[in-house]
């Protein structure tokens, strides 16, 4: 069972769908997990390989502002995704108003995904409606409850594997005695004041 997971954001975004990953994963473990996602998830991909199995990079759509559309890449990528024959795609990028209509041109036997109440909805099966005020994490554990995929915790992870462990100790830090603090973020509804930044920083 070939399986698509759309989610073409950036490192937070993709971090926060790691329980729902999870989830999916041991609610189908025979199935062959793509990740559908931006050219550096490449990278996400092959550090959470425990859950996903292959990559393809999506060349982006008029509409959606997280790389510039290469509308030339466009009818390859929507062919490409058609000769997998995926049973099923999985549409975790945002509420469904562009992406609902995108990820039902690759053609998977089944689509999953979101919707806005009001808005129409491809499969009231398979999709969940969207709600502004839900956790990240706990949004992507509800959708893949929904596929069958039963919540496998809500802890996030990021496995380190032997070249991070040598690029630690050549920064000469200590275990349990330092503390990274990751200022700003891409869009700005979402950036916290700098400030607050530096008070939490004095703090630790």
């Amino acid at each position: 069972m070939n399986v698509a997971v759309f989610r073409a954001l950036q490192l937070g975004d993709l971090l926060c769908a790691v329980p729902a990953l999870r989830a999916l994963r041991h609610g189908l473990p025979a199935a062959r997990i793509t990740l559908v996602g931006l050219p550096w998830a490449r990278a996400f991909a092959a550090r959470f390989a425990r859950y996903v199995d292959d990559f393809i990079e999506f060349p982006g759509f008029p509409g959606l502002p997280e790389r510039a559309a290469d509308t030339a890449a466009l009818p390859a990528f929507f062919a490409e995704a058609r000769r997998r024959r995926y049973a099923l795609a999985v549409q975790m990028h945002g509420s469904g108003e562009l992406t609902n209509a995108l990820v039902l041109q690759m053609g998977a036997g089944a689509v999953g995904g979101y919707y806005r109440r009001g808005a129409p909805c491809p499969d009231p099966e398979r999709f969940a409606e969207w709600r502004d005020d839900e956790h990240e994490v706990l949004r992507g554990l509800r959708l893949v409850a929904r596929l069958g995929c039963a919540p496998q915790g809500t802890a996030l992870e990021f496995p380190l594997a032997a070249p991070d462990w040598r690029e630690w100790r050549r920064f000469g830090l200590t275990a349990e005695r330092y503390a990274v603090v990751h200022p700003g973020s891409q869009l700005a509804s979402r950036r916290w004041p700098p400030e607050r930044f530096a008070a939490v920083a004095d703090a630790l």
